[in-house]
């Protein structure tokens, strides 16, 4: 790996997912009936980078969006979406063991609305980094490590450490 999490920015996270974990983000991102005006964005998108009528993107089957969104060189906005909805839609034990071990209050992986979310201590940061290091696979770590600190690098800067 040429870059570690501590500077991979969106795009450099995107492309460390690799295409398998990439096609697993355009699925759940196309799946997510509550995304419909980030669906348009990606049609659009998808039919400018490959000079097509947006109609004729619209009619194209799921299978054949999720692949040219998993392929092609995407704007950071979009691939932030897709990256939140990967998490959100594959990496949920993940993302609630880290916040768990964190004591931040969470549902299923989603913080809770009345949380309090501040940078983490160093100590504790590192020992709910170690815990899911221990229960989860280490590339899926990096990723949701990567990711969280390209959000919010104040909160999660930390982690780059650990």
């Amino acid at each position: 790996m040429a870059k570690t999490s501590e500077t991979l920015d969106t795009p450099g996270i995107w492309k460390e997912m690799g295409e398998e974990r990439r096609k697993q983000a355009a699925h759940a991102f196309y799946t997510d009936e509550n995304l419909k005006e980030f669906h348009r964005a990606g049609d659009l998108f998808i039919a400018r980078a490959k000079n097509f009528r947006p109609p004729f993107v619209k009619r194209l089957p799921q299978e054949k969006k999720e692949q040219y969104l998993a392929t092609l060189t995407l704007p950071p906005d979009l691939i932030g979406q897709l990256i939140v909805t990967y998490h959100f839609a594959y990496k949920k034990p993940l993302m609630s063991a880290f916040l768990n071990a964190l004591g931040i209050a969470n549902e299923d992986g989603v913080i809770s609305d009345s949380a309090e979310v501040k940078t983490p201590e160093k100590a504790m940061l590192t020992a709910a980094a170690e815990k899911v290091k221990a229960d989860f696979r280490a590339e899926d770590v990096r990723i949701y490590f990567a990711t969280l600190q390209a959000q919010n690098p104040e909160t999660w800067g930390g982690l780059a450490d650990v």
